[in-house]
């Protein structure tokens, strides 16, 4: 599995503060978290998936504190739909007192919708605002003007999210739902519109409201 150029000078950087021995427990505990991805594990789970691998894993409030073969102890947190099971600290990572519950039941796993034909609804969504929405690049603040504007008139929308889009930035739209229809659906691109393109009725991760994208990955603003 190839590692990332941060990835390495992070792993280093452990190397050189914490010795031989322990920087092999960690880079081990690191290449064995960077394996699995689950956006609902739990601090229970991420604990027990610890324990199943032979550490010895201590589930906290908000983290899970393993304490390393060589005594070296680290502390893990559950990172949602960002890329690996957990984030690692050397310290016990600060609390403010909120902890986030991911939402499983609202976001949707790689789940395929299917398009709609109604022509007078494609042309009612078409007719609704004048394209591009926002600049390319720019699908995070296009996405939520669209879904606004959907809701606005009544209509049932549905946040399409790709972390690999645009090289990996990371892509979001949206799809409107035909009401004439059920179950049927209009895919729409803050940039290019209405799309009838098969590869946007389907996505990794799709829930009707953007407060789960913070869920899936706190950091993605920029795509």
């Amino acid at each position: 599995m190839a590692l990332s150029s941060r990835t390495v000078w992070i792993i280093l950087l452990v190397v050189l503060s914490i010795g031989h021995s322990s920087a092999d427990d960690v880079n081990d505990l690191w290449l064995l978290i960077s394996s699995y991805e689950d956006i609902g594990i739990t601090v229970q789970d991420l604990a027990f998936f610890l324990v199943s691998h032979g550490y010895d894993a201590t589930p906290e409030k908000s983290y899970v504190t393993v304490k390393l073969p060589s005594g070296k102890t680290v502390y893990l947190t559950p990172n949602g739909g960002a890329p690996r099971l957990a984030d690692l600290w050397m310290e016990p990572p600060k609390s403010t007192g909120i902890m986030q519950v991911i939402p499983i039941a609202e976001i949707r796993k790689d789940r395929s919708y299917n398009m709609t034909t109604n022509q007078e609804f494609i042309k009612s969504v078409s007719r609704l605002t004048i394209f591009p929405v926002t600049p390319l690049g720019m699908c995070y603040d296009g996405s939520q003007k669209l879904a606004n504007l959907y809701t606005q008139f009544g209509y049932k929308i549905m946040y399409m999210y790709d972390p690999s889009g645009f090289e990996n930035q990371g892509h979001l739209w949206i799809i409107v739902e035909d009401p004439d229809n059920s179950d049927r659906w209009l895919a729409v691109d803050s940039y290019y519109g209405v799309v009838t393109d098969s590869s946007y009725y389907r996505a990794p991760y799709s829930f009707p409201d953007i407060k789960y994208l913070d869920s899936l990955n706190p950091k993605w603003r920029y795509a």
